[in-house]
């Protein structure tokens, strides 16, 4: 399946693309190594539930888009409870990959993919429940001060100069861990350590703290 959605990649904005099915999870991705497998798994459960949901309101249902502040991602069903996502740069043409996700589908289709019947995906909530199941958890957020919060934004912005759209993924799945043992500015060099590992480079990683130390400085 992988030559599917390789050539998602060619158009500008595009990040990379994944299949999901309900039951087997993730099927493949050519998505950067910082996506791991088990956030893009959880991501594609979220997005079936909400595709689900939408299906109830709209019977024309296409194509779902979720827009952040520094990516988009958007979602289409190729077959019942096949899924296709991508994440973009919000700066990605939407015109050229919606259709390019229609050639995408007619060789799906015609190629004869077997997905097997998944197991129910559980009671549906609205699809407002379910955006919001894509936010940090509560009880996150709650452990997270509003004194800090205007730090943790600063380093997320500086995030994205160096990784671009896969920042806000790669940031607030290291602030959930690290939220885990207690948000506290004492421990912020922790929460630095953790993103030097999720950049995966060492000249990366050293252009990142020299952007985020004018700010821990000054907090």
């Amino acid at each position: 399946m992988m030559h599917l959605i390789d050539e998602l990649k060619v158009i500008p904005g595009v990040v990379g693309a994944c299949i999901f099915d309900t039951r087997d999870g993730l099927k493949v991705t050519n998505l950067p190594v910082i996506f791991k497998p088990e956030r893009l798994n959880v991501v594609g459960k979220h997005l079936a539930k909400l595709y689900s949901a939408g299906r109830m309101s709209f019977n024309d249902l296409v194509d779902i888009t979720l827009n952040y502040d520094e990516s988009v991602i958007i979602t289409r069903e190729l077959e019942k409870n096949t899924l296709i996502f991508a994440v973009c740069d919000p700066s990605f043409n939407h015109n050229l990959l919606s259709m390019s996700f229609n050639l995408l589908q007619e060789e799906f289709n015609s190629s004869g993919f077997a997905v097997a019947e998944p197991e129910p995906l559980g009671e549906v909530q609205s699809p407002v429940a379910e955006m919001n199941a894509l936010e940090p958890p509560a009880e996150m957020k709650r452990s997270i001060g509003s004194d800090l919060k205007p730090l943790l934004d600063e380093m997320k912005a500086d995030l994205a100069k160096i990784l671009g759209p896969m920042a806000e993924f790669v940031f607030d799945e290291a602030v959930e861990e690290w939220s885990g043992n207690g948000a506290d500015f004492t421990r912020i060099d922790l929460l630095v350590e953790q993103l030097e590992q999720e950049i995966g480079d060492e000249k990366k990683a050293t252009e990142y703290k020299q952007l985020i130390a004018p700010t821990l400085k000054n907090f």
